[in-house]
């Protein structure tokens, strides 16, 4: 019998000014599962033999406006350039968005805003997954409109205010991230954490996922902030 091959999964990014953690941290999260890697780990010993099997075919799409792909985008809270790796014109078609938290006063280009729109109408986006204030970034969009949602817990009044439409999650109900259909939106950077190991939890089984967290010295929480039995 074949092996069966990772479907390859691809990640869109919006590259503007949102804090590090926000992406880097789930990315990490489900980047150590990369079949790629598993391999070079398989051939070193140092992975149980067949578990690289259970692998996921990842690539990361950083994305900008049309002009600023060249431009380096300085995450201004850590001081670090990031350059995009596409722009709304050229990206690929992609399975997941990412949405990392800026300042409260951000605005969304009308560029991007678009391309959000058209890859989600043209039914390519199986998730959009959001973490801190990137829920009142995609509120921006209109696509939260009737949904429940998170955000950063410091900003859940005044996105009530911003964005009457959505049906954010008070601060008592104490759940860290949320999922209604097709987004997922986390309050924090550390709690998409948590959320990017459900996910990867139901990708590609909790063997691996274990594995990957144990890799990162890394213990996920349930929505509840509860540390999962694992």
């Amino acid at each position: 019998m074949k092996k069966k091959h990772p479907k390859l999964i691809r990640f869109g990014i919006p590259l503007f000014e949102y804090q590090a953690l926000d992406v880097i941290g789930p990315l990490d999260v489900i980047a150590g599962t990369s079949i790629a890697l598993l391999k070079q780990y398989d051939a070193l010993g140092a992975i149980p033999k067949g578990l690289s099997e259970h692998g996921l075919e990842l690539e990361f799409y950083h994305i900008s406006e049309v002009a600023n792909k060249t431009v380096p985008k300085n995450l201004e809270l850590e001081n670090l350039d990031v350059v995009a790796t596409t722009t709304t014109a050229e990206c690929p078609q992609i399975d997941y968005l990412l949405l990392g938290g800026p300042m409260p006063g951000f605005k969304l280009s009308e560029e991007m805003n678009a391309f959000i729109r058209d890859r989600v109408a043209k039914n390519e986006i199986k998730t959009i997954f959001t973490t801190c204030t990137g829920a009142s970034v995609l509120a921006q969009t209109g696509l939260l409109d009737g949904k429940r949602a998170t955000v950063n817990n410091g900003m859940i009044e005044m996105a009530r205010q911003m964005y009457p439409a959505v049906n954010w999650v008070d601060k008592s109900e104490k759940v860290n991230w949320v999922i209604d259909g097709s987004i997922w939106t986390a309050n924090g950077a550390c709690t998409g954490m948590d959320m990017f190991a459900h996910w990867l939890i139901q990708q590609c089984g909790e063997k691996l996922a274990k594995f990957q967290f144990e890799a990162l010295g890394y213990h996920p929480r349930g929505a509840d902030g509860k540390l999962l039995d694992l």
